[in-house]
């Protein structure tokens, strides 16, 4: 097994516990490996190790990183339009994407709900519930 370079990681690893609440980045004793950039499935740490990643987590779960169609898409966008407030005042990409997502999802699947993290899904689910049930509480 070949041993990596971790120097750079460990100096970064001390700036997060200066700085960082603990209950944030999980550290063992390897410290965490802290990414600097990657492409596809290959991972390239500050410290200039590679990695497979096989974690397939956030916005590279279906594309790679830096998938050059995703890449081309976000600075297109971008360049016209970094944020709206989608409940206030919706991008017209937003309409166009829940238009896709009922066209292709399976059955009479017609609505979506376009949220950032799990707490999202479980605030939805309990909106939805109550505008199904017509109660105002529940277990």
């Amino acid at each position: 097994m070949t041993q990596k370079n971790h120097a750079r990681a460990l100096e970064l690893a001390q700036l997060l516990r200066a700085f960082e609440s603990r209950n944030v980045t999980f550290f063992s004793g390897d410290a965490p490996i802290f990414w600097e950039s990657a492409a596809n499935a290959t991972v390239t740490d500050v410290d200039g190790n590679e990695y497979l990643d096989l974690t397939a987590a956030f916005g590279v779960a279906n594309s790679g990183h830096t998938n050059p169609a995703v890449v081309t898409a976000v600075q297109e966008q971008t360049s016209r339009l970094m944020h709206a407030m989608g409940d206030v005042h919706p991008a017209a990409i937003k309409a166009r994407l829940l238009e896709k997502l009922a066209a292709i999802a399976p059955g009479d699947l017609s609505k979506s709900f376009l949220g950032t993290s799990g707490s999202d899904a479980v605030e939805a689910a309990m909106k939805t519930a109550v505008l199904a049930t017509g109660k105002h509480v529940f277990v």
